[in-house]
This record gives C-alpha cells, sequence and structure tokens, in this order.
C-alpha cells in the first residue's frame, strides 16, 4: 500500500512547526539570519504563534528587498499549543530529528 504523497501546503506547514520546535528548545531571544528561516519566522509571527522583531527591509540595486535579521523574542500561548498538539501527532523519533536552524544564534553584547 502507498502512502499518500504530502501536498505542497502540508510540507510548509510542517517546515513552520519544525522552526517554532526548533526554537521552543533554545534561550530566547534567538536571531536569526538565514532568509528561509525569516520568511517563516514572519510567517509564525503572522499566524501569532511567536513575538518576533525584524530589522528594516533593505532595498538593494536590483530593487529586490531583503530583511537582513529577524529576532525570536518568545513562543505565544498559541504556539505552545501547536507545538503540543504537534508532539501529540508524532512519533517520539521524529521529535528527536529536529535541530535548531542553522543560522539561529545567541544575540552578542552591544
Amino acid at each position: 500500500m502507498r502512502r499518500r504523497a504530502s501536498t505542497l501546503r502540508e510540507r510548509r506547514e510542517a517546515q513552520y512547526l519544525d522552526l517554532l520546535l526548533a526554537l521552543s528548545r533554545q534561550p530566547l531571544p534567538v536571531v536569526c539570519t538565514a532568509p528561509e528561516d525569516i520568511d517563516r519566522i514572519l510567517a509564525l509571527r503572522s499566524a501569532a504563534l511567536v513575538e518576533a522583531s525584524t530589522d528594516p527591509p533593505v532595498l538593494l540595486r536590483t530593487g529586490e528587498r531583503f530583511i537582513p535579521r529577524a529576532v525570536v523574542l518568545g513562543i505565544t500561548p498559541a504556539g505552545r499549543a501547536a507545538l503540543a498538539r504537534m508532539r501529540s501527532t508524532r512519533k517520539p523519533s521524529e521529535q528527536d530529528e529536529q535541530g535548531p536552524p542553522q543560522a539561529a544564534s545567541r544575540p552578542g553584547p552591544r
């Protein structure tokens, strides 16, 4: 019997929740500079799952805009509820495989 292929939406949701899980395992605040992680953090913030701030967008000479840095300040109660639902539906081996976002780090002294 073939397993049903997940849709693009399901894969994206899983990526967002994987990042949320990785963030929940790190001391906050967490600074992210990878564009993929910043996009996901913006989506999590839009869904009210995290509290995060971002640097202002930078306009390149090519006309493209990008956000150089996002700082996750906290996980909201809705984010914690989403994590609890995710943990209850995943196998324990799947939960252990998730690592922190690659570009995440603790903020340095200013």
